[in-house]
């Protein structure tokens, strides 16, 4: 055992003792970035604005007028002259006391900032209509901050016409990293591109500030159907104009038995035009336009706890991309536009006639399909789109379009559209029912059963994430998620499903495979990932640079290295785009220190604490970065700096622990650990590195106690297995030991 205790303590990253032999001149991504800007520039030259639209397609415009798209983002008009703005204020027990008034006709905002003090800023911009409005606000530098009180534009009787606070009622203290002044609600990063038409953030990480463009002020004609300038130009010549974006009206669907349409082909256009402002996504390039595709402008999220449910139901706020591509809908060919208005946004039909629209209503609109009568009999979306609430007040409807599966509840405890109205009976009297109307139901099969085990820390994880990842028949952004954790359970079989998967024609599925891969040793990660350097899609070739930033350049032959390299370029250019957030710095020292850059991974993290001054994480980073360098007061001092910023950050009391350990405090040591399996006693790893210091200080017997509960909680941990057989052996348990190995041996052959 004394073996992992020293991998422990070593922590190693790459080796830094010859960092300069380790480091490669790619060229300046701030240069490569001024490049892509001119052509942004020039670009936006081609969009001519939605008033250029209106006098050929008349009908679309008017449509269009009064839509929440064209007022995502307006500048304050003569609505704001009622009553809110003449004197009125929010108070909250965090936030303070705000008041908004008037000057001279204009809206201003009165707000506490912070250090104590209150600002009066000018309401610059207002953002949405309904049910809420958001009023952005001028800081300093270019900065436009989303204010945290909104208002309810809801009408009184159903609870509206008021100030609240997007938190809740107690509001966000000034030191709270959600408070409006920070990063996380700067308008210009977070908010803009979705709320506008061709937007270029423009940050400049040097003076932090922002110069923001945009071609249009709201999302325009051209936010969906690309530039315009040529499709005006052939048009007034009399010749056929195509816009970039070659969106088209569906094809109407035909009939089956079923009561069903019979499915027809996804457009492969439309949906990717919607995708960009309708998911959780993270940008890599400055200035997408509506004809690029969507993973070559964006990183999305996959079904990762906290935004989604093991079974793909929303959980966070991720809005309807990533759900909808999990419906039996989607792969129907059903596209947006089948059921809202792409002019309006409006639905084509109200409650459960939209949806007879296209299925039956002998069949579907009927008492024998929802076993319900009379007037509290739920609507078609009630059952398979239940809503969940942001902001306080916004209620959104899951687009995963699915049928209820209390079985599901009871078995990965997610939720249920069932239980949601019958919330005084059981997941269990709820899938009995649904099992006495529809027998064959639960027996469907479903991606839970592969994303639910494993989250569960079954044994038959790596088993049936693999299945999932090769069906292709199931949702593209499940097997994607497949693959991502299916790279923690490193086997021969994980490198063959990975090996076939990354020559897979799904671009989502290949992204999914490359981080997957990404987990695994940085040999067998090199190997695989090579081939997918020249990628087609941005959002694979940057995460397979990522993945190889460690690689022995000087080990790769010449055109190898210079994909690398040129890959390398364009992970430099999408930090550069997000460096106004103090997480992709951090995120950015990761990268340098993988490939021996220690003095830009050290600028990187400075650089993130100054946007950011209390952020464990790159405190944390920074701490092993000296630790690198032998300088262990200063790694002591850092994860210090963490500890007071977050005193219940587990993994801050996790590296004290680390660093008493090689400072020789052994007992400061083991209580540091303990501290932090006791915040997060979820992650096994904590536990195993807190039994591994007490048996090296001789505490056997409760190193084996504690790494029999993570077995417990999440027997498919190997290195908790591998540690515990270990340990049993040693303490003369062999039947025990042959039980676990036993146990690690069928985990590896699954």
């Amino acid at each position: 055992m004394a073996a992992l205790l020293a991998i422990i303590l070593t922590r190693r990253g790459p080796d830094v003792s010859n960092s300069s032999s380790a480091r490669t001149t790619v060229g300046s991504a701030s240069a490569q970035l001024a490049i892509s800007n001119r052509v942004v520039a020039r670009k936006r030259e081609d969009f001519v604005g939605s008033g250029a639209c209106a006098s050929c397609h008349q009908a679309q415009s008017d449509a269009y007028l009064g839509s929440h798209h064209e007022k995502a983002l307006v500048k304050p008009g003569a609505e704001l002259s009622q009553a809110r703005f003449e004197g009125s204020h929010f108070a909250s027990k965090l936030g303070g006391n705000t008041q908004f008034s008037r000057r001279n006709g204009a809206p201003f905002v009165t707000t506490p900032m912070p250090g104590g003090k209150s600002a009066t800023l000018p309401v610059s911009y207002v953002s949405g209509v309904w049910p809420l409005e958001q009023y952005v606000v001028a800081t300093e530098r270019g900065k436009l901050q989303s204010l945290a009180v909104v208002w309810d534009s809801r009408a009184a009787s159903d609870g509206g016409s008021r100030w609240f606070h997007v938190y809740g009622a107690e509001g966000i203290a000034e030191n709270d990293a959600l408070f409006f002044t920070g990063t996380a609600q700067n308008w210009n990063h977070v908010c803009a591109d979705c709320h506008s038409t061709r937007v270029e953030r423009r940050y400049d990480p040097v003076a932090d500030s922002f110069d923001t463009q945009w071609a249009e002020l709201s999302v325009g004609c051209e936010a969906c159907h690309g530039p315009g300038a040529e499709h005006v130009r052939t048009a007034k010549a009399g010749k056929a104009a195509p816009f970039a974006a070659r969106l088209k009206a569906a094809e109407p669907w035909s009939p089956s038995s079923t009561g069903s349409p019979t499915p027809r082909s996804q457009d492969g256009v439309e949906v990717e035009v919607c995708a960009p402002c309708h998911s959780r996504r993270t940008s890599l390039k400055e200035g997408f336009i509506a004809s690029d595709p969507f993973l070559d402008s964006f990183e999305p999220d996959l079904l990762r706890p906290g935004r989604y449910h093991a079974d793909g139901q929303v959980e966070g706020e991720v809005y309807e991309w990533g759900s909808f591509l999990q419906s039996r809908m989607y792969r129907s060919g059903v596209r947006c536009s089948d059921c809202h208005n792409p002019h309006s946004g409006k639905l084509y039909a109200p409650d459960n006639a939209l949806c007879v629209r296209c299925h039956e209503p002998k069949h579907f609109d009927a008492e024998a399909h929802s076993h319900h009568r009379g007037a509290n009999a739920p609507r078609c979306v009630d059952c398979h789109m239940p809503p969940a609430t942001f902001m306080q007040i916004d209620e959104r409807r899951d687009h995963s379009i699915r049928i209820p599966r209390p079985d599901h509840s009871l078995e990965f405890g997610t939720p249920n559209a069932c239980n949601g109205c019958h919330t005084k009976q059981t997941a269990a009297w709820a899938r009995d029912s649904l099992a006495n109307w529809f027998p064959n139901a639960a027996k469907r099969p479903h991606f839970v059963e592969a994303l639910g085990r494993e989250r569960q820390g079954s044994l038959d994880a790596p088993r049936l994430l693999r299945a999932l990842a090769e069906d292709g028949t199931a949702p593209t952004i499940a097997r994607a998620s497949a693959l991502e954790r299916l790279g923690t359970y490193g086997s021969e079989k994980t490198l063959r499903t990975l090996r076939a998967t990354l020559d897979s024609p799904e671009p989502l599925v290949v992204y999914g495979a490359v981080l997957g891969a990404a987990q695994l040793p940085p040999q067998q990660r090199l190997a695989l990932l090579i081939p997918v350097l020249e990628h087609r899609l941005r959002v694979v070739r940057i995460a397979a640079g990522k993945a190889l930033a460690g690689a022995p350049l000087s080990q790769l032959s010449g055109s190898v290295r210079a994909t690398l390299e040129r890959v390398f370029a364009e992970v430099e250019q999408s930090f550069e785009l997000s460096a106004s957030r103090p997480e992709t710095h951090v995120e950015r020292s990761a990268f340098e220190l993988a490939r021996g850059q220690l003095v830009q991974a050290e600028a990187a993290l400075r650089a993130a604490l100054r946007l950011q001054p209390c952020l464990a994480e790159a405190d944390l980073n920074l701490a092993d970065l000296e630790r690198q360098r032998g300088d262990e007061g200063a790694a002591e001092r850092a994860i210090r700096a963490a500890l007071v910023c977050n005193p219940q950050d587990a993994a801050a009391h996790h590296a004290l622990g680390l660093w008493q350990v090689r400072a020789h405090r052994t007992e400061a040591a083991v209580a540091s650990l303990k501290k932090a399996v006791e915040l997060l006693p979820s992650d096994p790893r904590f536990s195993y590195v807190l039994a591994v210091a007490l048996a090296g200080r001789g505490d056997r017997e409760q190193a084996i106690n504690i790494l029999e509960a993570t077995r417990k909680s999440r027997p498919n941990d190997a290195n908790t297995l591998r540690a515990l057989t270990g340990y049993l052996k040693e303490s003369g348990q062999n039947a025990r030991a042959t039980e676990v190995q036993q146990q690690l041996e069928a985990m590896l052959r699954e």
